[in-house]
């Protein structure tokens, strides 16, 4: 299904030509009907003669409502740009023709209206008045068609010119996520809310569980229409009606966009390839802030360029938009930049999850030339670099790429070695993946990791391997997979879930096997009744402790291995003896104070030997 856009100045005779082709009146609002005005957009459908049936938008004209014009003009395929042979090229043709060139809208005609007002001269000086205006555009040597819509002269040949356009018009993608951005919500008594827009990337069917972003409202199609007939599928391209439920029109605003789940992500902030006016007054200074335009949505953004301080008329250059509030967009949208009542730049939107850039970083450049222009092979490896690693089924969703694309590009990598699979389990959706390149930054990551860390705490065992996972932030089988590199690697070894560096030992320096042999000893001699002593380093204390010669308690308390094993055991007998002990009891068994008493029990409760029962102590079974 394909969309026919008007576009042009006010009053050029763009609603009477849609009624003339298709025997709808565009202008629904009484308000347009009665002041001859397109206010807000009209909608109209009709079937040309090779019996294809095409929807039409029509826009309005007048420079105040070119913000509604550019909630229509989005989704069309054929731009019919509408020009009054009595009146010419006037202000609103241009800037129409400017955004036109900026969408890429790269097929469509001239309808010179109003011949029957102007004399053959005439209407021969406005044709050549058009095709020197649409040279250098995207409608450059396109047809231009005479007509007079009231007295029907040449509008068989337009709706002719009209089908061997769309001949030629390649078929309309389906990246298999339905999209429609929502010109218009309303209520119908009798079947509740209803949103319309044109249908992009995918199809719709009744019963689809759908979403409304931005703001994530889960709704399910009730119901669909397209040229009024009932549907069980609308397919891509399509001017659609969606009855839906679970949602009211209220809660539902022009700009937003209907979806399948758990894909579109609003965003605050896109990287973009923009393109200024030729016609513009001025440049575009860096750090400008301009109405954005996408789909049907607007929003004041914010243009950081990330290369020269200003663009120029004409001239092309890499950016970041960083928004007023959240969009729904996907990578390649066009989009249009205005400044109150001037169109002064636009382009197409080349990542809808940027980080904050670096200006004029020719890695940055280079990426997003990549993006904007590459293979689905080096978009899916261009969105990897920038999140890896990443989940299959996060990295599928951001390239943005059609299901089939991303999964033949991916096998490809895989196979080439360009892209690794860190999951013994091969590429399931929670699968990790990462570049070649990346894996060995990893694994040299994870190394440095280690190594700093025993440098940092010498007298420890090594690096606990939970907390390696922690700090390189990985699943828990993506780090199954990195550990057993690094091991067959021999970079590292794991010794009791520790990771350290081969051959190396713990060792203590002369000062400190003093320190060391004098604490011992004097534990020894302190017994059941240690003397806490905060001057006692505590990497020495773990050193002591990892190697069973100590037990350090709450509170700092460290005990001899030896007498605190005969403390366990003394009070072990004391249970089996008894059933259930107090902290009175222990402390007289062991002969200790009260405190040292209670850090000890509470310990034995850590280490699962005893259990807290009201006042008393238990021993655990089992």
């Amino acid at each position: 299904m394909y969309v026919i856009g008007t576009a042009g100045h006010v009053d050029h005779g763009k609603s009477t030509l849609v009624r003339a082709l298709s025997g709808i009146d565009p202008d629904r609002w009484a308000e347009e009907q009665a002041r001859g005005l397109t206010i807000d957009l009209g909608f109209a459908w009709c079937q040309l003669p090779s019996g294809r049936d095409v929807s039409i938008v029509d826009v309005p004209g007048h420079e105040r409502f070119i913000k509604n014009m550019l909630a229509g003009v989005g989704g069309i395929n054929l731009a019919l740009l509408v020009i009054a042979a009595d009146e010419g090229v006037m202000p609103q043709t241009r800037e129409h023709l400017d955004i036109l060139d900026l969408l890429e809208i790269e097929r469509g005609l001239v309808a010179l209206t109003k011949i029957d007002l102007v004399d053959e001269e005439w209407l021969a000086l406005v044709e050549e008045e058009i095709a020197e205006l649409l040279q250098g555009t995207a409608l450059a040597d396109s047809t231009i068609a005479p007509v007079s819509a009231l007295r029907s002269d040449g509008m068989t040949a337009l709706q002719t010119q009209i089908d061997a356009l769309i001949d030629d018009l390649p078929p309309v993608p389906s990246h298999g996520h339905p999209r429609m951005p929502i010109d218009r919500a309303f209520s119908i008594a009798g079947f509740g809310t209803v949103v319309t827009g044109t249908l992009l990337d995918g199809a719709l069917q009744v019963g689809d569980a759908v979403v409304i972003e931005p703001g994530r409202i889960a709704c399910r199609v009730r119901g669909l229409q397209s040229h009024e007939q009932s549907l069980e599928t609308a397919p891509p391209g399509a001017r659609t009606a969606v009855n839906l439920s679970g949602v009211s029109a209220n809660d539902i605003e022009r700009g937003m966009v209907l979806t399948s789940p758990g894909w579109l992500e609003p965003t605050t902030a896109v990287d973009i390839r923009l393109r200024a006016v030729s016609g513009a007054a001025r440049p575009l200074p860096h750090n400008a802030t301009r109405t954005l335009h996408v789909g049907a949505d607007e929003v004041q953004a914010r243009v950081r360029l990330l290369e020269g301080d200003a663009l120029p008329p004409g001239a092309s250059t890499w950016a970041q938009l960083r928004l007023d509030r959240p969009i729904a967009a996907a990578r390649g949208d066009h989009f249009v930049l205005r400044s109150g009542d001037a169109t002064v730049a636009g382009g197409r939107i080349v990542d809808t999850r940027p980080r904050r850039h670096h200006r004029n970083d020719a890695s940055t450049l280079q990426a997003l030339q990549r993006l904007l222009d590459g293979s689905p092979d080096d978009t899916l490896l261009t969105v990897l670099q920038r999140m890896e690693p990443a989940a299959w089924n996060e990295l599928r969703s951001r390239s943005e790429l059609a299901a089939d694309e991303a999964a033949a590009a991916v096998e490809r990598q895989i196979a080439d070695g360009v892209i690794v699979v860190m999951d013994e389990g091969g590429l399931t959706d929670s699968a990790a993946l990462i570049t070649d390149s990346g894996l060995g930054a990893l694994l040299s990551r994870a190394e440095a990791t280690v190594d700093h860390y025993v440098n940092q705490f010498p007298l420890r065992a090594g690096l606990p391997r939970e907390d390696l996972r922690s700090r390189l932030k990985l699943p828990q089988r993506a780090f199954t997979f990195l550990q057993q590199r690094l091991l067959d690697a021999g970079a590292l070894v794991l010794n009791d879930s520790a990771f350290d560096l081969p051959g190396r030992t713990a060792a203590l320096a002369e000062a400190q096997q003093q320190q060391v042999d004098s604490l011992l000893e004097r534990l020894k001699q302190q017994g059941v009744r240690p003397e806490t002593d905060s001057s006692i380093d505590a990497e020495l204390l773990e050193y002591l402790e990892s190697r069973q010669l100590i037990v350090v308690l709450k509170g700092g308390i460290a005990l001899d291995r030896g007498h605190y094993e005969r403390m366990v055991a003394n009070t072990m007998a004391l249970l089996e003896s008894q059933d259930r002990a107090t902290l009175a009891d222990v402390r007289d068994r062991l002969g200790t104070s009260r405190k040292i008493a209670q850090a000890f029990l509470e310990h034995l409760d850590t280490q699962r030997v005893t259990r807290r029962v009201g006042d008393a102590r238990v021993l655990r079974k089992g």
